[in-house]
C-alpha cells in the first residue's frame, strides 16, 4: 500500500532549525524567570512568558509531519492540521509565503480545489531544503498511490 514505504513515517524539522527555535524560547524561558524575581505584577508577567515558552517548547518538538495509513498530519508551532488521503488531489512543491519567496514548503491541493501549504517543514531555499522537499514529495506521492488502489472510497469516487 505504500510502494515500499512503512507508516507511519515521520519527518521532524531539519536540525538547525529545530535548535535555533529552541534558543529562542529558552531565552525567553529565562527572561520569563527573572522577571518572575520581581515581587507583584512582575511575578504575574513572568507566569505567562514562561507558560507560553513552555508551551512553545514543546510545540517546537512535535513540529514536522506524520505520514500515516489515515493521511498527513502537519504540526506547526501555531496549530495541526490533518488531511485525509482521499481529499488530496496532488502534491506540489510550493513558496512557503515568506517575503520575496525565499522559502520553499510543500503543498496539497485537494479535489474541492483548496491548496494548504504544509508550513511545518517550509525552510530557506537552499540545495539542500529542496532536495528534501522533493524527496519528502516522491514519499507522499508513493503513499498516496498506493492508498488510491487500495481504498474503495477513492475508486468509487474515480479517483483511485
Amino acid at each position: 500500500m505504500t510502494d515500499g514505504f512503512t507508516l507511519p513515517i515521520r519527518i521532524p524539522l531539519s536540525l538547525w532549525q529545530r535548535v535555533a527555535m529552541t534558543v529562542v524560547f529558552t531565552v525567553v524561558l529565562l527572561v520569563a524567570a527573572a522577571v518572575t524575581q520581581d515581587p507583584g505584577v512582575g511575578r504575574a508577567i513572568g507566569a505567562v512568558m514562561g507558560v507560553v515558552s513552555a508551551v512553545m517548547l514543546y510545540r517546537i518538538l512535535r513540529m514536522g509531519l506524520l505520514i500515516d495509513d489515515s493521511g498527513i498530519t502537519s504540526r506547526t508551532m501555531e496549530w495541526t492540521h490533518r488531511i485525509a488521503w482521499c481529499e488530496i488531489a496532488s502534491v506540489d512543491l510550493a513558496d512557503a509565503g515568506s517575503v520575496g519567496g525565499l522559502s520553499k514548503a510543500l503543498a496539497l491541493r485537494t479535489h474541492k480545489g483548496r491548496r494548504i501549504v504544509l508550513r511545518s517543514l517550509a525552510g530557506y531555499s537552499t540545495r539542500g531544503t529542496v532536495s528534501r522537499l522533493e524527496q519528502t514529495k516522491a514519499q507522499l506521492e508513493a503513499t498516496l498511490a498506493g492508498h488510491r488502489t487500495g481504498c474503495a472510497t477513492c475508486a468509487r469516487s474515480g479517483r483511485g
